[in-house]
């Protein structure tokens, strides 16, 4: 997961979404994503997606300026 993070930080992303175990994700500082006012158009548990908002190096900003509302998975992904 951190490097992932490190990559994606590399890559100046904003902001990442994870869609797995609501146990795992928070332990790098994720949140649930309804929280940023995102939300997956397939159904899942709101704890189960988490978002993280990066505002430079290892910061997480606040939801101003998040973009919002509803995403999708490619289709590869079956949901």
């Amino acid at each position: 997961m951190r490097a992932a993070l490190s990559a994606v930080r590399a890559r100046d992303e904003h902001p990442v979404l994870v869609l797995g175990h609501p146990d795992h994700s928070p332990r790098f500082g994720f949140a649930p994503a309804p929280r940023y006012g995102i939300k997956p158009s397939f159904e899942a548990a709101d704890e189960s997606m988490t978002a993280l908002v990066l505002d430079g190096p290892g910061e997480q900003a606040g939801p101003a300026g998040v973009p919002r509302g509803t995403i999708s998975c490619p289709a590869a992904f079956g949901v």
